[in-house]
C-alpha cells in the first residue's frame, strides 16, 4: 500500500475508535441516569463524519483499496 492509502486507513480506524468511545460514554450516561443528549448528538456527528470521510477517500484511492474500505463498513 502506498503512504496515502495507509494514512487514509489509519484515519478511518481512528474515527472508528472515537465512535466506539463515544458509544461507551452514551451507555454509561444512560446507566447513571444522566442526560445523554449532547453525547448522543456528538455520536451522530461522528458517524456522519466517518461516512463522509469514507465517501471522499474512496475516490482518491486505487480500486483495490476502495474494495478494502467498502468491505470494512
Amino acid at each position: 500500500m502506498d503512504r496515502s492509502t495507509v494514512a487514509a486507513l489509519r484515519h478511518i480506524q481512528q474515527m472508528e475508535k472515537r465512535i466506539s468511545q463515544q458509544s461507551t460514554l452514551v451507555s454509561e450516561l444512560r446507566r447513571s441516569g444522566k442526560d445523554t443528549g449532547e453525547a448522543a448528538n456528538r455520536l451522530v456527528l461522528l458517524r456522519n463524519a466517518l461516512e463522509e470521510m469514507r465517501i471522499q477517500l474512496l475516490g482518491l484511492l486505487p480500486t483495490k483499496e476502495q474494495d478494502r474500505l467498502r468491505a470494512s463498513r
